[in-house]
């Protein structure tokens, strides 16, 4: 067990089965993973609807220097600079907010505050607020940042203490056993945004202080305080009176505590903790507290982001540690970097609003450096989905990042601090094989694609670039699968997890298949039973399928926009797919095309995923799943919803080349299969 005292900056913080089937259908292979994560035992989940996108927070000031007054100019320059419209619309407080647990209050001269009894008031039992730094108390500012449409971010720990003793050796109390008690008081006085460090750790007798997390023990209580706030939280929530109810998104910060020195994240102590404490939160502090002025420090939390990416998702932001745009030690390309990146992986962001006098104001440089809505709309995008590292170059790393309207964002990040790189990319391996696309810079300089796809810039010394990629709306691609690189005609995101319902989008209300039903609750048109998991192969009616393998807010399915696709097949007689229309029934003319130059057409289309018979486009049932998810979770959990399939049959004698989709933007195919 290692104790530290925390002098120096602050962290900041953020919250199947398979049953045989008859020969109609057969799984084969090693079955995969299912895409929803199985829930620990030992932990609660959060209402993860509260964060549908992660959290843009403004901290006014640093944690000692933190007032009403501060909290409250911050406001004002975020809404009249502009920021607050962008998304930074969250303006948060850290530790020393509360009277010390020996009732001693902020000021010079440790002033006794009356009427308290081990920090707490001896009335209400609620925690203090320093009569010195707010006056009128939590809820005066609370009440003033809603007034401008402003969301109130606040502090506490989930051990018995918060972390600065002010050099009395005791901080503030914190809420490891009065989380109901605390949150609610929270609540009442307008908390939307939650941080909840981890000092003043139970298994110890310190009165402050972080301690890292590195036995058994200390991992076990961590958890069992996640799932004391998440109670706290969903209590709070679904209260039976509506006055008290209220929605809070929770930041979690014990993980930080178990990889202080960003070195112990892959360890299976580590990941036991991560599994149990992300079901409870909304966030998570992921590391430790990286100082300005360094950007390699940018690049060890932007790697350690790709290792942690699995438990990334909508409702589950990875919190690498606050953006730096007021280190003025920082270059701006070092601070844009910082940016990018963070928006790249879907993180928590928060900027620190820090003044020589403590004022809270937002400076008019900060200010013109945060805004740039294009970077923001890929991190505040709706599938939410942290980019993959798709390629390491000589000093330079590529990353990709779905987005909801089918694009792609793009970054490419300069390891090297000292000295600009040139990189070279494509659309293949950034995860498109479409032979045309348009590449807008978001930010760096123009880049011209070449005719195989490719593209180079210069990415400066201590900084990344990023763009935005947008496949032409009927190019051609060059694998329906998989093509170079594991790139991927799929455009569209049809199946979400039961925890990030929306981070998707089917139908005109947002609906899609749920990753858990599809796992568990399946059937074939005969009554039998079948699992369909990411990545998994099966068949139905003597032709096998592999379902799509991929996870929560990647693209699992293409949605038909008259783009031509490579499907080479010398010997096939027909293709299959398996697929559904989410509104109505949907389809138009496919065309197969030949190597020899020549095509054939069909009538081709699905019924809609809700069963019902199709006039136009009626189709074999391949199987049914019962439930769906709507943005709220899932629902109709008896009804039926069908997945279909349909053949084309190949001209005689010819060789398949590619296939031509019609223009039926509310099909989605998810398999196909030629035979």
């Amino acid at each position: 067990m290692k104790f530290l005292s925390r002098n120096g900056p602050r962290p900041t913080l953020v919250v199947l089965c398979t049953t045989a089937v008859a020969a109609a259908a057969v799984t084969t292979g090693t079955p995969a993973t299912a895409l929803s994560r199985p829930l620990p035992a030992d932990t609660v989940n959060i209402d993860h609807s509260s964060a549908i996108t992660p959290r843009m927070i403004l901290r006014s000031e640093s944690w000692s220097r933190t007032t009403a007054a501060s909290m409250k100019k911050t406001a004002d320059d975020a809404v009249s600079s502009g920021l607050a419209k962008l998304g930074w619309n969250t303006v948060s407080f850290d530790d020393t907010w509360a009277v010390r647990a020996d009732c001693t209050d902020w000021d010079a001269k440790a002033t006794v505050v009356p009427n308290c009894k081990d920090g707490r008031s001896t009335t209400t039992g609620n925690l203090i607020p320093s009569p010195t730094k707010y006056p009128k108390g939590l809820k005066d500012v609370g009440d003033y940042l809603h007034r401008k449409g402003l969301a109130f971010g606040v502090y506490t720990s989930g051990g018995r203490y918060m972390c600065d003793p002010g050099g009395r050796g005791i901080g503030a109390p914190g809420a490891y056993d009065h989380f109901e008690q605390d949150f609610r008081y929270l609540a009442s006085v307008g908390a939307d945004y939650i941080k909840l460090d981890y000092c003043g750790e139970p298994n110890t007798t310190n009165k402050y202080g972080l301690t890292i997390l590195d036995t058994d023990a200390e991992v076990n209580t961590a958890i069992e305080s996640s799932r004391r706030a998440a109670s706290a939280i969903n209590a709070i929530k679904s209260d039976r009176d509506p006055r008290k109810r209220r929605s809070m998104v929770l930041n979690i910060s014990a993980p930080a505590y178990a990889n202080w020195k960003n070195d112990t994240y892959n360890t299976p102590l580590y990941q036991r903790m991560m599994k149990s404490v992300v079901p409870a939160g909304h966030a998570y502090r992921i590391g430790g507290d990286v100082s300005g002025g360094s950007w390699a420090g940018t690049v060890s939390l932007v790697d350690m982001s790709v290792d942690l990416r699995d438990f990334g998702k909508q409702g589950h932001f990875l919190d690498p540690d606050r953006l730096y745009f007021d280190d003025t030690s920082l270059s701006t390309d070092a601070r844009l970097g910082g940016y990018i990146m963070w928006a790249m992986q879907s993180s928590n962001m928060v900027a620190m609003v820090r003044t020589p006098d403590a004022s809270g104001a937002i400076s008019s440089a900060q200010a013109d450096l945060m805004k740039n809505a294009a970077l923001i709309n890929v991190g505040q995008d709706a599938l939410v989905a942290p980019a993959r590292r798709v390629a390491r170059g000589t000093g330079y790393d590529v990353f990709s990042k779905p987005l909801s309207n089918g694009d792609y964002a793009v970054a490419i990040m300069n390891r090297s601090a000292t000295s600009a790189v040139e990189a070279t990319t494509s659309g293949s391996i950034i995860g498109t094989s479409a032979s045309a696309f348009e590449l807008s810079p978001i930010v760096g300089p123009k880049a011209a694609v070449k005719a195989d796809g490719s593209f180079s810039v210069s990415v400066p010394a201590a900084g990344a670039v990023m763009y935005r990629l947008k496949a032409a709306p009927r190019a051609g691609y060059a694998g329906w699968n998989f093509g170079a690189n594991g790139s991927t005609a799929r455009n569209a995101t049809a199946i979400t997890d039961g925890d990030a319902p929306t981070a998707g989008s089917w139908d005109a209300n947002g609906r899609t298949l749920s990753s858990d039903r599809l796992a568990s609750n399946t059937r074939l048109p005969n009554g039998t039973a079948l699992s369909v998991q990411a990545g998994q192969t099966f068949a139905v009616g003597g032709v096998t399928y592999t379902w799509p393998g991929t996870t929560s807010g990647q693209f699992d399915s293409v949605k038909p926009a008259g783009q031509t696709i490579s499907y080479a097949y010398a010997s096939a007689s027909k293709v299959s797919f398996i697929g559904a229309s989410g509104i109505g029934e949907a389809g138009g003319k496919i065309r197969l095309n030949y190597s020899d130059g020549t095509s054939s057409t069909s009538a081709w289309g699905f019924p809609s995923w809700t069963c019902a018979k199709a006039k136009s486009y009626p189709a074999s049932v391949a199987f049914k799943t019962f439930g769906r998810n709507e943005p709220s979770g899932l629902a109709s959990t008896r009804t039926p919803y069908c997945l279909y399939t349909r053949s084309v049959n190949v001209a005689s004698g010819k060789s398949l080349a590619s296939i031509t989709l019609p223009n039926a933007p509310n099909v989605r195919v998810f398999a196909i299969a030629a035979s």
